[in-house]
């Protein structure tokens, strides 16, 4: 009913008796909430250098062409960049963390661009991004930005990590390309793929595995090969991967709802004939698991020959990234704490800690 239709009604019956006028008062929402558990030991605050790291990588993406309308400012405010890079990355200190806090913003803004289409410049990017040429090859602004990004990390880290690290982002490129094939898919048929089928491949895409390189460009000192070949090593990295993953698909559901994007609680809403809200406790009770099963991860690796301080500081620093994460999606603009799980119901996600 628009506004003028509703004044009039009330005009018109303005000389009845009071007991013929009724209001109808509108029914308050009743509200639930589901946990993301977080050990402790993981609760971190934010770097006192985030907000100082934000303005500098806003400078530097308007120098370098990657922001150059009012969309770009405004993507940038809606980011939190602050948060979203010193958060998980809150001990860095101030080279690193600048490098990082660029990196991450620029990273976001790439994603958007090849989710798109193809830019044709991979081979160059993994290049730029392995701290290779030494001279700023020729392309577009974002392949500027990756280069002087490589060549400044380049400078503390060996040429092993420089190569894993640029494998792994352009693992994650081609995995964005087959989150769009997947989400043009479910546009096409309306349905969404199975619950595991789609961790798996978020866990993939959602780009923690470059991230967790820079705990070791965080921490100053690399991880040796042996660790990084073992096989709980291993598992421990995907699992860190799947719990950002299913952080991100909680908080980012309705944006994804309204993209028409496949999400995970869609996935298990769709599969298991299961009620929205339902569905959310499902994921929320992933999460946990998940970092339950993490700290078990992290005993068996600590009782082996390795050096332990080494692995306890980059334990606590996928720690931070996990947790960092977390943070920042309850807090950033273009997710959301909150959803309408039904007509009446509200859910809201919170970080427990305990």
């Amino acid at each position: 009913m628009s506004r003028t239709a509703s004044l009039g009604q009330v005009a018109r019956g303005a000389h009845r008796p009071a007991y013929f006028i009724t209001k109808t008062k509108k029914r308050a929402k009743s509200s639930t909430e589901v946990s993301l558990n977080f050990p402790k030991s993981w609760v971190v605050p934010l770097s006192p250098l985030a907000y100082e790291m934000e303005a500098r990588a806003l400078a530097w993406l308007r120098e370098g062409g990657v922001i150059h309308d009012a969309a770009g400012e405004e993507k940038f405010e809606k980011l939190a960049v602050a948060e979203y890079a010193n958060w998980p990355f809150p001990t860095a200190p101030a080279e690193q963390a600048e490098v990082l806090t660029k990196f991450l913003a620029l990273w976001i803004f790439y994603d958007d661009v090849i989710e798109e289409a193809d830019d044709g410049q991979q081979e160059r990017i993994y290049e730029a991004i392995a701290g290779r040429p030494e001279t700023c090859p020729e392309g577009n602004a974002h392949l500027r930005c990756w280069w002087e990004l490589g060549r400044a990390y380049a400078r503390r880290m060996s040429p092993d990590w420089l190569e894993r690290h640029a494998r792994r982002f352009a693992d994650w490129v081609r995995s964005v390309r087959e989150e769009s094939r997947a989400a043009a898919q479910f546009r096409k048929s309306g349905l969404y793929p199975n619950a595991a089928k789609h961790l798996e491949r978020r866990a993939l895409n959602i780009g923690m595995m470059p991230n967790i390189d820079f705990i070791e460009y965080q921490n100053g000192r690399e991880l040796p090969e042996s660790l990084l070949c073992d096989a709980d090593m291993k598992q421990l990295a995907y699992l860190a991967a799947e719990v950002v993953a299913i952080i991100n698909d909680i908080f980012g559901y309705a944006k994804d709802r309204r993209l028409n994007w496949c999400n995970l609680v869609s996935c298990l809403a769709q599969e298991f004939q299961i009620s929205l809200e339902e569905s959310f406790r499902w994921v929320a009770d992933m999460h946990n698991a998940r970092v339950r099963a993490i700290g078990l991860l992290e005993e068996k690796l600590l009782q082996k020959s390795y050096d332990r301080e080494l692995l306890r500081g980059w334990l606590q620093g996928l720690r931070h990234v996990m947790y960092g994460f977390a943070r920042w999606h309850a807090m950033a603009p273009r997710y959301s704490a909150v959803h309408e799980v039904a007509e009446d119901r509200l859910l809201r996600i919170r970080i427990r800690d305990f």
